[in-house]
């Protein structure tokens, strides 16, 4: 496989997580205007079902059986499977930017990497090699010195984006090597309609309560946004056949743009600690991207 092929799924990884950390940004300012997770479910899904069908419409000149074989997943368990762990995440995301700093979040959010190593160290199919290893420990003591952990006054809400990371790892997991099971775009779509699902089911069961213009529109825009970073990174993911930890690592890049917007937008201050930590985060991205061993 060429340059080209090694890079294009870190881009897409990564292009897709800092798209992930917009869509944050969203999802905290819903969560103090009142929304909880299945009301975003409940509205955001279908605009995302709608970006999806759009792009599978555009990309195959709309030949109604060129979409069918591009939407239609050739075994259901595995992508069903992964829009019920969606259903986790989405959960635990909103509690998490409900109650922590957007920057605190993605920080713990941060050890995806980790467990994605775990995962692939257990797999017959995958070892990681010494770079990745290097890149996986580098990006995690950056995220101890922008944590600067203390004992004292542990958030319980804490334990949600870590929630989030093994979710996300277990996610990722099944798109990489469960890719012959469905296409990218089937993945997104199947995991969209379970997640749209199981939202009006808890969203009747809490009442229906129906948001405000505003409110739908902000849920718009953030369920376009996650369609389309759900795309980026459901075909990084299906591209690294045999590199899934390395191609984890990109998920770093979320942290800089994270603690940016929370600079920019809600005035989160963060201390010289974290912006060393974000550096050695950036450098272990650019060690993967550069590694000598790709394939």
């Amino acid at each position: 496989m060429n340059d080209k092929h090694n890079v294009l799924p870190l881009a897409l990884v990564g292009t897709g997580v800092v798209i992930f950390s917009i869509g944050d940004v969203i999802f905290k300012i819903l969560t103090s205007l009142g929304i909880f997770w299945w009301d975003f479910l409940v509205f955001g899904v279908p605009f995302e079902v709608l970006v999806i069908l759009l792009i599978t419409g555009i990309s195959n000149n709309f030949d109604k059986q060129k979409c069918y074989d591009e939407l239609m997943p050739r075994r259901l368990f595995f992508p069903i499977l992964r829009g019920f762990l969606g259903i986790i995440a989405i959960a635990a995301i909103f509690m998490s930017l409900k109650n922590l700093p957007l920057s605190l979040t993605t920080m713990l959010i941060q050890t995806t990497p980790i467990w994605m190593s775990i995962i692939a160290f257990f797999s017959y199919q995958e070892k990681p090699n010494f770079i990745t290893l290097i890149s996986v420990l580098l990006g995690m003591i950056g995220i101890i010195f922008i944590v600067n952990p203390s004992f004292e006054g542990i958030n319980k809400f804490l334990i949600f984006p870590i929630i989030v990371a093994i979710v996300n790892a277990l996610m990722n997991y099944i798109i990489t090597k469960r890719s012959d099971d469905a296409k990218p775009l089937s993945y997104a779509l199947i995991l969209f309609i379970v997640n749209g699902l199981i939202g009006l089911i808890i969203w009747t069961y809490f009442g229906m309560q129906v948001p405000s213009i505003y409110q739908i529109s902000l849920i718009a825009l953030c369920g376009i946004l996650g369609s389309v970073a759900f795309i980026f990174v459901t075909y990084g993911y299906s591209m690294a056949k045999g590199h899934f930890a390395r191609t984890g690592v990109m998920t770093y890049i979320q942290l800089p743009s994270s603690i940016i917007l929370g600079i920019l937008i809600f005035n989160e201050s963060p201390t010289l600690f974290a912006y060393f930590g974000s550096c050695l985060i950036v450098l272990a991205g650019i060690i993967v991207i550069n590694n000598g061993k790709l394939k």
